[in-house]
């Protein structure tokens, strides 16, 4: 058997990746799937990560309706913390270090909204500091709200780009994408399943992105992106979603990962949709 994957090992591959301390393309797989699994395991195939997210947002009298059940153990802020913040260093090192990772001209402004958030991340206090409580007319709550909003747009893109290049490429058809009614989780997969390297890897890339969305951190996202659009916002309450921010990160930079071991490189992509195009 295997043995688990800690914190520890993501922490020393971060060091590895920080200095570019692989000796082939290779072995830098090795340790993005590394990462991966660890992320499938730790925010996806478990629910503490959620459940004291749940918590975060009931002490703001914000209620999230989600199940969960209540751990063996609390983590604390700092245990939060320190998840969050060595997975998402994680993720963006496999996903920047080598221009070659996720080199997709059909998503490169999902790459570079991405990339976006994390100078912004780095930039503003905000939304790095998991401590403080903003009030609604403070710069920082609506600095944290914006930039979960923008980020989510995310899926959508992912969703709208792949339906169109599927209608243009594959089926032949001029459809005005903006005026269908798509979802990420139900649509995406199978619209993209055209530029992906083989029937193992589609299979591959349908695995992790349905442990995604059936995960109980994919429903919370989609819970609190609702009531942050939807509901009434207490002006007499102080609220802080860093780490949901990070949460909603941490997803995407995941499926960018399944994305860049499951599609076609980009040379392989531009001559697929090429060869589609003569078909016409």
């Amino acid at each position: 058997m295997a043995e688990k994957i800690t914190l520890k090992d993501v922490v020393g591959i971060n060091k590895i990746l920080a200095t570019k301390g692989y000796n082939s393309i290779k072995e830098l797989q090795t340790y993005l799937e590394v990462i991966g699994e660890y992320i499938d395991d730790t925010f996806f195939s478990q629910d503490i990560i959620v459940e004291r997210l749940v918590h975060y947002c009931e002490e703001s009298y914000r209620f999230i309706d989600i199940t969960v059940d209540k751990p063996l153990k609390d983590l604390t802020k700092k245990n939060m913390h320190d998840y969050m913040s060595n997975c998402k260093r994680a993720l963006e090192k496999a996903l920047y270090s080598d221009p070659e990772m996720f080199n997709f001209s059909i998503f490169v402004e999902i790459k570079s909204i991405v990339r976006y958030f994390l100078e912004k991340s780095y930039k503003y206090d905000s939304l790095t500091n998991y401590q403080s409580m903003y009030g609604i007319n403070s710069i920082e709550f609506h600095q944290q709200n914006e930039t979960f909003k923008y980020l989510y747009t995310v899926f959508d893109k992912f969703t709208y780009i792949a339906r169109h290049l599927n209608e243009k490429y594959l089926k032949h058809k001029k459809v005005d994408v903006s005026e269908l009614s798509l979802k990420f989780f139900t649509d995406f997969t199978k619209d993209i399943s055209f530029l992906t390297k083989d029937v193992a890897h589609f299979q591959k890339l349908c695995d992790v992105i349905e442990n995604i969305t059936y995960s109980k951190a994919w429903h919370y996202i989609r819970k609190l992106r609702n009531t942050l659009e939807h509901d009434f916002t207490d002006p007499i309450e102080k609220y802080n979603i860093t780490f949901s921010i990070e949460l909603l990160f941490i997803i995407i930079g995941r499926i960018m990962l399944a994305l860049s071991s499951t599609l076609k490189n980009e040379l392989e992509i531009r001559e697929e949709l090429e060869r589609l195009e003569k078909r016409r």
